[in-house]
Parts: C-alpha cells; sequence; structure tokens
C-alpha cells in the first residue's frame, strides 16, 4: 500500500508483509534479561519468586533471602553482559543461515535491554550501562542480516503478583497481605515503576509508559519487524492506542524507504492479539497451527527445554531437530523464528552454539531447498501424528522424531524446480510418492554437490537409490527435481 497508513483496521489491513520475509524463512531472536542471573526456573523467576506456593520462592528464600531481605530488582547488579560481543553474536547468526534477528528488549518484569530517555530500569542505566540492544542492531546490519525488535511488556501490569490471573484479573490475597506485612520490595512505593502493581501504582499510568517505550524503539533502531506478546490490544480502551502505534510504525518505514512487517501471534486465549486479517500469524511453539494456512505464517519456538531464558541444566534442542522443523514450514508456506537463552554475561552456551553451526552447515549446501521457495501442490508425506503432541488442551508441533521417513517438497517460485527432502541420511533407495510418473522430470540431482544421482520414476513415485552417496551432513537429503 502507498499512501499514509490511518488507525484503523480497514487501513491496517491492506498493508501486505514484504516479500522479503516469507523469503527469509529463518530468523533468531534471543529471552536476555535479569531473571538469567538467578538461572533457575524459567524467564517467570520474577514472578514466581513472589508466590509463596512456587518451588522457586522456595528456592529464592533458600538462596538469598526473603522477597524483603532481596528483591528481584537485586539481581540488576549480576547482569552483567561483560561477555556480550555484538559482533561475535552477529557473525554466529549469520553462520546459522538466520536472515533477521535481534533479542527481547525486555519481557514482562518489563527490565529493557535498550538504553532508553522514557524510564530508568534499562541496561543504560545501570547494569551493564551499555545500549545492548542498539549495539546488536548495528552488528546485524553490517551484515545485512534485518532487525527484529520483541516486547513482552504490555502484559507486564499486575505480572508479579502472586496468583495473578490476567484473564479474571485474580491474585493470592492472602500472599499480597502477607508480603506486605513482611515488607517486600514488590510492595514499595519506591519501585512502584519497576513491578506495577495495583497496589503502588495505576494501569493507566502503566500503558502510557508502554506507548512512550515502543515509540521510542520504533523511532531509534529503525526495526525491519517488530513483535508483540499477548495483551490489551484488542479491548476498549485499548485498542485505539494500539492502533496508533501500528500505524505509526508503518508511515516511519515509509518515511525509511523499508519493507516492514508486524507478527500477529494466536496467544492461548485463541484471540489474535491483532485484526485476524493484520501482519504474519504467529504461533509460539506451534501451539494450535493447522497444517495448512493460506496466509503469511510464522512458528516462533525456544532452543531450551525448561525455559526461553537461561538456567543451569537445560538442553537444547539438536540441530537435527531445529533443520527439521525450518523444513517442514517451509514446505507448508511458513517461516521459523528461534530463541536462543544467553547467559547474563552475555555468551551464547556451545549447547546453543553447536545446534546453530550445524543448521548453517546444512544450509549453505542446500538452502536453495529453503530459501525464496514456495509449497508445492503436496507439501509433506510420512506419519505426522507423531508430531503433534496435545498439552493443556492445545496442539504443540514438535520435530524430534523425525527421520528418513518424514518427505518434505518445497519448489522453485517459476515452478520450474521441486525440491525434494527426507529429514534423515537414506542408506539404501527412498522414494518420494508425489514425484510419481504423473509428473513430468528432467533431471535429478543432489544438491548439495555434483555426485551422480541415479534415479527411476513408477507409479510408486521418484525412486532414489542413495547407497553410495557420500553426505556431507548426518541431518537431511536435499534433492533437485528439474521439471520439463
Amino acid at each position: 500500500m502507498s499512501g499514509r497508513y490511518e488507525a484503523s483496521w480497514e487501513s491496517l489491513t491492506r498493508h501486505e508483509a514484504p516479500g522479503w520475509f516469507s523469503d527469509s524463512k529463518f530468523g533468531l531472536y534471543a529471552h536476555w534479561g535479569i531473571y538469567a542471573v538467578p538461572g533457575f526456573g524459567n524467564e517467570w523467576y520474577g514472578k514466581w519468586m513472589h508466590d509463596p506456593s512456587h518451588e522457586i520462592h522456595r528456592r529464592h528464600v533458600e538462596t538469598f533471602g526473603s522477597p524483603a531481605e532481596y528483591g528481584y530488582t537485586r539481581f540488576i547488579d549480576g547482569f552483567t553482559a561483560e561477555h556480550f560481543d555484538p559482533d561475535e553474536w552477529a557473525d554466529l547468526f549469520a553462520a546459522s543461515g538466520a536472515r533477521y534477528a535481534g533479542f527481547s528488549l525486555a519481557h514482562h518484569d518489563g527490565f529493557g535491554l535498550w538504553d532508553s530517555d522514557v524510564y530508568r530500569w534499562h541496561v543504560g542505566n545501570m547494569g551493564p550501562k551499555r545500549d545492548l540492544y542498539g549495539e546488536l542492531a548495528a552488528a546485524l546490519r553490517k551484515r545485512d542480516l534485518r532487525l527484529v525488535a520483541p516486547f513482552h511488556i504490555i502484559r507486564g501490569f499486575n505480572w508479579f503478583l502472586p496468583g495473578w490471573n490476567q484473564w479474571d484479573q485474580s491474585f493470592d490475597e492472602a500472599a499480597v497481605a502477607r508480603g506486605i506485612a513482611e515488607g517486600w520490595e514488590l510492595f514499595d512505593p519506591q519501585y512502584a515503576d519497576f513491578y506495577w502493581v495495583r497496589q503502588t501504582s495505576k494501569f493507566e499510568d502503566f500503558f502510557a509508559e508502554w506507548q512512550l517505550k515502543v515509540r521510542e524503539v520504533i523511532d531509534k533502531y529503525q526495526p525491519d519487524m517488530m513483535w508483540f506478546d499477548g495483551g490489551k490490544f484488542r479491548e476498549d480502551g485499548y485498542e485505539a492506542t494500539a492502533l496508533e502505534i501500528l500505524a505509526h510504525y508503518l508511515n516511519q518505514a515509509q518515511a525509511w524507504g523499508r519493507e516492514v512487517l508486524v507478527l500477529n501471534k494466536l496467544p492461548v486465549s485463541m484471540q489474535y492479539n491483532f485484526h485476524p486479517d493484520f501482519g504474519v500469524i504467529n504461533f509460539e511453539s506451534g501451539r494450535d497451527r493447522p497444517a495448512q494456512y493460506d496466509r503469511p505464517w510464522n512458528d516462533d519456538m525456544r532452543i531450551g527445554d525448561q525455559s526461553w531464558g537461561w538456567v543451569e541444566n537445560q538442553r537444547y534442542a539438536s540441530g537435527h531437530t531445529l533443520l527439521s522443523k525450518l523444513v517442514d514450514c517451509s514446505a507448508r508456506g511458513g517461516t521459523m523464528m528461534l530463541s536462543l537463552s544467553p547467559t547474563p554475561d552475555g555468551r551464547i552456551p556451545d549447547g546453543q552454539r553447536k545446534p546453530l553451526l550445524e543448521l548453517g552447515a546444512w544450509l549453505k549446501l542446500n538452502g536453495e531447498a529453503i530459501y525464496g521457495t514456495a509449497p508445492w501442490t503436496t507439501q509433506a508425506e510420512g506419519d505426522e501424528e507423531k508430531l503433534i503432541v496435545e498439552r493443556r488442551g492445545h496442539k504443540f508441533w514438535e520435530y524430534d522424531k523425525c527421520n528418513v521417513d518424514d518427505r518434505r517438497y518445497t519448489q522453485s517460485k517459476d515452478g520450474g524446480t521441486v525440491y525434494a527432502m527426507a529429514l534423515g541420511i537414506p542408506k539404501g533407495s527412498l522414494t518420494f510418492a508425489a514425484l510419481n510418473e504423473s509428473v513430468a522430470i528432467e533431471r535429478v540431482s543432489l544438491l548439495e554437490s555434483d555426485q551422480p544421482v541415479s534415479w527411476s520414476q513408477s507409479p510408486a513415485g521418484l525412486t532414489i537409490d542413495a547407497a553410495g552417496v557420500e553426505f556431507k551432513t548426518d541431518l537431511a537429503a536435499a534433492f533437485k527435481v528439474d521439471m520439463r
């Protein structure tokens, strides 16, 4: 759309997702913040440490003392980022094959990772006293990677309250009374602009500051894409503000001469953050994602098995799992965004680096089958049920069980080439059923090298003899099928 966007869904839904996003297929971000300093439980540590019924509260009391003796803000000094090297991060991101990157500017706890002029609780003012996000943004752009700006803080009001339920606005009144009586930092008025709880502050002030933060990031860093966690974006009294901010972002992008997009998350409430026709639909960890979708979509996942942020003794997804998800998303017309978990001193652990580099090595050889492709008439073959896991009334897509029996297809945009992939390395022959005799094939080749490929077609499909092929990785096999 050309011309100025108005603060209405009628105007904003005319904005089309730029082609670069669908072509990119893969991006990275990170959950990095002061919750990584205790390194226990998950990124909701700041909330659960105030809930007497939660194991994190008990661990906090045993390790640090009560929330009155050791409040959550005490962790800020431990968030040093002393080993954060934005160029090293950007080199790793580029080597992984990602085409855009960033990190969460602030999680639900509200502590910001950019140097802000609109509030005081941020890394420019305390902790590392550096503009961490600005440094990474500059490093990414030197490497022609685009910049993502994820925001979680719209859910921050009352988030720290023990037992807080955002759906019915309830909380554990007995625990709150105990916290007030014991003098928890959470209820100290001098920290009202950090904790943002109803006992010491007002939502209207929180919401006004939220607007200033988002506008500041837009204007200061000019991100190529934005992502918002679930919040009050569609409720009366707040929707108008959300519309104004979205219109501001899209209008600013026109002034910058840049094509941008907004990810439109489907939260657990099953109500999209924004109008369902706006932006690129985003599914968290594949939750409630359909097998096919008729518009651009993204699936974001975490690399760890316990937390989106860094915690001790966390296991990380393998390179094979990451690639299997990326290939599957690409085949179905979507994209994948992966969140890392850096340490509080700014390192990306080796357990996260290894699968990233494995993924990048495969993409360097076979990226033609992923980047800039479109779905083919057949997208997937194999047991789809093993990918679907039900938890808490929702369906999630998981990819740690993929193997050579799982086949995926993409095609070039001109339709002249189909890419046939197996999510494992074949030891003998393998057959791609959709490429049977009804499909006019001119040539079949191995994508990663010029090794000759022996193949034949039958009613059963395209059969490739891979027994003598030496694959350069152990992740997946990709074949280029040129059509007549």
